[in-house]
């Protein structure tokens, strides 16, 4: 099972969501008039995106989620 961490990312333009595809982010909800995006990652890469995110122009703050990613099981 890979561990996965949540992501909170707050941007200045809706520009940077087309390059925020090319990193290894699964967003789950895009907020255009709020400017931020959720999503998760995972662990082990959690910190190497996040410092790289950080250096893009267009995005403010990128934070982690206050939200623990439960491990999820199925049952029949």
């Amino acid at each position: 099972m890979i561990k996965r961490k949540g992501i909170v990312i707050y941007f200045r333009s809706n520009k940077v969501i087309k390059t925020l595809k090319k990193f290894e982010i699964n967003i789950t909800y895009i907020n255009t008039l709020g400017k931020y995006l959720t999503g998760y990652v995972d662990n082990d890469k959690f910190d190497e995106i996040k410092e790289n995110l950080s250096k893009l122009k267009l995005v403010k703050k990128v934070e982690s989620s206050l939200i623990e990613m439960e491990e999820l099981n199925f049952s029949a």
